[in-house]
């Protein structure tokens, strides 16, 4: 399934907006009834991988990223995690490139837990992998 930038859940701008206002709050989804209410926290690392990727970089690009925090914790576990799980293959090519280039995408990568991650996806990953947090 694809959607356009400005589909029916929106532009990945107004995802990633919704996105960090959720769980920026007083009570998180996780402990709340409005668990998975974003399309980035089931739908889009699972049917949208590509688009699942952009939203992400848009809310690395407007979140706090010189050291672990809560939202960048529950980004790296949540969506980046489920997209290598569910999507690896699909984008591990451009996960590695965004590696190698930006820090604060490494410093992401670092939050994942990668036990349930197909065991090439680990290996090309390990060298981003050195600051687990």
């Amino acid at each position: 399934m694809t959607h356009s930038p400005d589909g029916a859940e929106g532009s990945c701008a107004k995802i990633a907006e919704a996105w960090i206002h959720l769980w920026s709050g007083p009570e998180t989804p996780a402990i709340g009834p409005d668990v998975g209410d974003s399309p980035l926290d089931w739908t889009l690392p699972r049917e949208e991988p590509k688009r699942c990727l952009e939203v992400i970089l848009e809310i690395l690009e407007r979140i706090d990223t010189s050291s672990p925090n809560d939202l960048l914790a529950v980004l790296a576990a949540g969506p980046l995690e489920d997209l290598l799980v569910m999507n690896g293959p699909a984008v591990i090519d451009e996960i590695e490139t965004l590696a190698r280039q930006r820090p604060p995408f490494r410093r992401l990568l670092n939050g994942v837990w990668y036990r349930r991650c197909e065991p090439d996806i680990r290996a090309r990953l390990a060298k981003y992998l050195r600051h687990r947090w």
